[in-house]
């Protein structure tokens, strides 16, 4: 059966870490579609240069300077956004940090700091946009979790426990919300050319430095994987696997759940 595919046509979207990477292709993709949108960032001159971008190509858009782990920030945010624009149809939890180093040698502040960013504020954003989506016909909670969310990676193990917390709580919150009229949306991007590798917090700047060029020379441009996940929210699906690894990933994992972690372990020894 062919799924039927919704307008985003002037549906109020609201997304997080919109000021760079997949949130900033995310942003053009809705205004593509003619969306209104509310774009939030802790990166103040970034997030106003999009902003003027797209408010000059004759969208309607609002910004909100908010580091998403500031529950009192966001707990506020949903109705500064209802006052601007009168509703809300779409939250796109999108910000996120990521720490690469072995767990052994990495602060437990770093270990918070990444967790309050990339699964408190996926919390905070759907707990207090809730109320607000469920009085829409028709919205949507998109929450943007990793490849490493289905399996996890040596030097990675607090970016893969917040990708994996994102994903469990979204199928959860897809569950609960089954017969409303929020629909609830995971996206695993595997690799992307974004810029979280070039801001994570990493202990070896040689290591930092490969992995970038790695991510410039293999991964998916911001542009392309946002299109996907723009597509996959008109037509309402419930998870979306961004990129060829991904793809991959998910099917050894399946296929292999203890090996896999086994013969990744291989590598690192």
């Amino acid at each position: 059966m062919r799924r039927s595919v919704r307008s985003l046509t002037n549906k109020i979207v609201v997304i997080t870490g919109a000021a760079s990477g997949i949130g900033q292709s995310l942003a053009r993709a809705m205004a593509a579609r003619g969306a209104v949108l509310a774009l939030v960032d802790i990166d103040e001159l970034a997030l106003e240069a999009l902003c003027a971008e797209l408010a000059d190509a004759g969208n309607t858009v609002s910004s909100y300077v908010i580091d998403v782990s500031n529950r009192s920030a966001m707990e506020q945010l949903p109705g500064d956004v209802v006052t601007a624009h009168g509703a809300v149809d779409i939250l796109i939890n999108n910000a996120g940090v990521s720490v690469g180093a072995m767990f052994d040698d990495h602060s437990i502040e770093d270990a918070e700091w990444l967790l309050d960013i990339n699964l408190k504020g996926v919390i905070y954003g759907c707990k207090f946009f809730l109320p607000h989506l469920k009085q829409s016909p028709e919205a949507n909670i998109v929450n943007i979790s990793s490849m490493f969310g289905l399996f996890s990676m040596p030097g990675q193990a607090m970016y893969s426990a917040s990708k994996a917390g994102v994903r469990g709580f979204t199928e959860a919150l897809w569950t609960e919300l089954s017969n409303t009229s929020v629909r609830v949306m995971t996206v695993h991007p595997g690799t992307i050319r974004s810029n979280v590798i070039r801001s994570s917090r990493m202990l070896d700047p040689q290591a930092q430095l490969k992995a970038v060029q790695l991510q410039e020379k293999f991964g998916m441009s911001t542009d392309k994987a946002a299109e996907k996940i723009v597509r996959a929210i008109e037509k309402n699906k419930l998870r979306v696997l961004v990129g060829a690894d991904a793809h991959i990933a998910e099917f050894l994992k399946r296929l292999f759940p203890v090996s896999l972690q086994r013969l990744v372990g291989m590598f690192f020894d």
